[in-house]
């Protein structure tokens, strides 16, 4: 790499088979020439097939791994995935806004494993709401888009995506011929990003890939409409290689 080193913080969990969580955060983040720093959350139990149990981390033990990095970099990118329950993702987020303000922060709300794990359950709506206002992109699928009630947020008049903050609405588990993600960014602008489903696609920890994808090109200082659409093709190469339901992108 030239120049000045991009960094960014991943936040999320640990998976042993490196196909999803902060591992696959450092492997996509450097694919792209971004050197990702993690916090863990959880430290789980799974390979790519099978979800044996969450192993969360308590609140105390994220905060100094947090105040551990933080001491050495001001994170200006930074990306939250698996979290406990909103209290906790309430206080990461609030650590990463008091220590580095002007960070721009993506949360994607993972609501299950891949190998059919159910996260977030009992979840409050109500409690996401203040959160997911202190924050930039959200980047759910449609599972949990109506898990959080993402939907109804503009009747509820609590908050709006495409005002409070820019939301991805994640096409690749929907039916139909192509995948389709969509965009909503402040000021009601909308982008679409298209490409061919692909046949019998069932990679592990593709949620997590795309989201760093994501971060790492807006590090690079693309803007969010690129950095979705460069993270769409990634992910396109992603899920057709590797074997098994692990991809891999050297």
């Amino acid at each position: 790499m030239s120049g000045t080193m991009k960094y960014a913080l991943c936040i999320g969990g640990f998976d042993g088979s490196a196909g999803a969580g902060i591992i696959a955060d450092v492997k996509a983040m450097s694919h792209f020439g971004v050197y990702a720093q993690t916090v863990c959350t959880a430290l789980t139990e799974q390979n790519e097939d099978e979800f044996v149990a969450p192993g969360w981390v308590i609140w105390e033990r994220i905060e100094a791994q947090l105040d551990t990095l933080f001491r050495k970099h001001t994170f200006k990118f930074v990306k939250i995935g698996l979290v406990e329950k909103a209290k906790i993702l309430k206080r990461i987020v609030q650590y990463v806004r008091e220590k580095s303000p002007d960070a721009f922060i993506v949360w994607d709300p993972v609501a299950s494993a891949s190998a059919g794990y159910h996260f977030m359950r009992d979840i409050e709506q109500d409690d996401f709401v203040p959160i997911m206002k202190m924050v930039n992109l959200v980047t759910p699928n449609r599972d949990e888009f109506a898990l959080l009630g993402l939907g109804l947020s503009a009747s509820r008049g609590e908050l709006v995506f495409g005002e409070d903050f820019s939301l991805l609405l994640k096409g690749g588990h929907d039916d139909g011929s192509e995948s389709v993600d969509t965009l909503w960014m402040k000021g009601g602008v909308q982008h679409k990003f298209r490409s061919p489903r692909i046949p019998g696609a069932g990679k592990h920890g593709t949620g997590c890939n795309l989201g760093s994808a994501i971060l790492a090109n807006l590090a690079l200082g693309k803007t969010l409409p690129e950095a979705c659409q460069i993270a769409k093709d990634y992910m396109d190469a992603f899920i057709q290689s590797g074997e098994g339901r692990l991809g891999f992108i050297p």
